[in-house]
């Protein structure tokens, strides 16, 4: 097998085609990731105050659940303090 060892202007072209490509391509995925990296940060931030909002809302919930479970209550008549009332209510 004989290669061919002449190197011609072509082959000097290509290869540095080639080299400035690959450092094109590196220098775009680096700025890509460091853009990429910014917005899932941001976006852990979003999630967080989401996060905070979703346990409020629980919280919420649960107070209103209990205050309409008062009210139920109150309508069927327990709940009262009656010896407070003064003889309003019939014992």
């Amino acid at each position: 097998m004989l290669l061919d060892s002449t190197i011609t202007a072509g082959n000097i072209i290509e290869i540095t085609t080639i080299i400035l490509g690959m450092i094109v391509t590196f220098t775009v995925l680096r700025t890509t990731v460091a853009q990429l990296k910014i917005e899932v940060t941001e976006i852990k931030d979003d999630v967080r105050a989401l996060n905070k909002v979703v346990i409020e809302l629980a919280v919420t919930d649960r107070r209103l659940t209990a205050a309409e479970e008062d009210i139920r209550e109150l309508r069927h008549g327990r709940g009262f303090i009656r010896e407070a009332l003064q003889g309003e209510w019939p014992k």
